[in-house]
């Protein structure tokens, strides 16, 4: 019932926020951002756990970097959080983003503080678990060497899942496979007259 209200409340944002923004002439330099909701229904098996969350992926314009947020509820003893491809038989793959290894680091840590002390305890954590950014040259596996703009093709043709892993799912408690892309969700400074 949680992971349903969750789930409502982030569709109802997402269209809320749609409405705001859709009459605001765009001024701003248009940003790739794409959004998946992670849960036990798309692990592979689906595991018997109340986790869910989201993750919130936004590329620069030039495909430089990429920033991203990722945000859980009801998990606890977090060992990983992966991006993997899932190959030529759309199944397994392999890693090719390591979110909490790989992240550069943020500099407004003091926003971010309790991030890693959620990791560190052991109880069921409620927020934002990894926020950080990444660049062409943290990507592996069949990325490695590629751009970022490889990775959004991937993405866009349903070859992309993040997976959060537990002690107690090793190979993932929840995941999210679609991705889902929200142009603009939040306004840009330049959408603004200032005058």
């Amino acid at each position: 019932m949680k992971r349903l209200l969750f789930l409502l409340k982030v569709t109802i944002t997402l269209m809320l926020a749609e409405l705001m923004y859709s009459n605001i002439s765009i001024n701003a330099v248009q940003v790739d951002r794409y959004w998946s909701v992670l849960d036990a229904d798309q692990q592979e098996p689906p595991t018997f756990t109340h986790a869910h969350g989201y993750i919130g992926l936004k590329f620069t314009e030039d495909f430089k970097k990429l920033v991203f947020n990722v945000n859980v509820n009801n998990i606890d003893n977090i060992t990983g959080i992966y991006l993997y491809s899932r190959g030529d038989n759309n199944h397994g793959g392999n890693m090719i983003l390591d979110l909490l290894e790989e992240a550069k680091e943020v500099k407004v840590k003091e926003k971010y503080e309790e991030t890693n002390l959620n990791l560190t305890h052991h109880h069921e954590v409620e927020g934002s678990i990894a926020v950080g950014g990444v660049t062409s040259d943290d990507l592996r596996g069949e990325l490695d060497g590629k751009s970022l703009v490889d990775l959004q093709k991937l993405m866009l043709n349903g070859k992309v899942y993040v997976t959060v892993q537990t002690k107690d799912f090793p190979l993932g408690e929840i995941t999210g496979d679609e991705f889902v892309p929200i142009d603009r969700f939040f306004p840009d400074i330049s959408d603004f007259d200032w005058n």
